[in-house]
C-alpha cells in the first residue's frame, strides 16, 4: 500500500508566497511620494522587503521541494519511507513491533538487527506506550489515507508485529 501526503501543506505554500506580496502591495500603496504623484524611489521600507523576500523566496522553496518529497510504501518486504526527514528502507527482519496509535506509527527496532538505528532515521524519536524507544516514521495527519486503511495494511504485511492501540 502507498500512502499519499494530505494537500495541506499547498495551503502553506500559498501564504508563504501571498504574505510578502500583500506586504509589498500594502506599503507601496501607502508611500506619500506615489500618492502626491512624484517619481518613486527606494525607500527603508522596500528595501527591507526586497531583503525580506530574497530571505523568504528560498525557504518556501525548499519547504515546497521538501514536501513533494513524500513516499511511504508498506509492502511484504517492509516499510519504504521517504519524507524530508526520513530516508530508509525498513525490512520486516529488523522490526520487533509497530504500533499504531491515534495520531501516528511507531517501529520498534528488532533488537538483534545489526545497528541500534536504521540508515535514514539516525535516531529514536519516541517511546511507546510500555517505555520502548521507538521511531515515529509516520504522522496519521499528514497522509490521506484512513487509519484503519493503514492497519489493514500493516496487519497484512507486518503479521504478528503490528499492535492497534487506537481507541476506538
Amino acid at each position: 500500500m502507498t500512502l499519499h501526503r494530505t494537500r495541506t501543506w499547498l495551503v502553506q505554500v500559498l501564504i508563504a508566497l501571498a504574505a510578502p506580496v500583500a506586504l509589498t502591495w500594502a506599503l507601496l500603496t501607502m508611500r506619500r511620494d506615489m500618492i502626491a504623484g512624484l517619481p518613486p524611489a527606494i525607500v527603508g521600507r522596500e528595501l527591507i522587503m526586497v531583503i525580506f523576500a530574497a530571505i523568504a523566496a528560498p525557504i518556501v522553496i525548499m519547504k515546497t521541494l521538501g514536501a513533494l518529497r513524500f513516499r511511504f510504501v508498506i509492502d511484504s518486504a517492509g516499510l519504504t519511507i521517504r519524507t524530508p526527514d526520513i530516508t530508509a528502507t525498513v525490512p520486516w527482519s529488523g522490526v520487533e513491533s509497530v504500533i499504531l496509535d491515534d495520531l501516528r506509527v511507531l517501529v520498534v527496532p528488532d533488537p538483534d538487527y545489526q545497528t541500534t538505528t536504521y540508515p535514514g532515521i539516525g535516531r529514536f524519536t519516541g517511546t511507546t506506550p510500555d517505555g520502548r524507544r521507538c521511531f515515529e516514521v509516520l504522522v496519521l495527519a499528514q497522509v490521506r489515507e484512513s487509519p484503519s486503511a493503514i492497519a489493514s495494511a500493516l496487519a497484512e504485511h507486518a503479521g504478528p508485529r503490528f499492535t492497534d492501540t487506537r481507541r476506538v
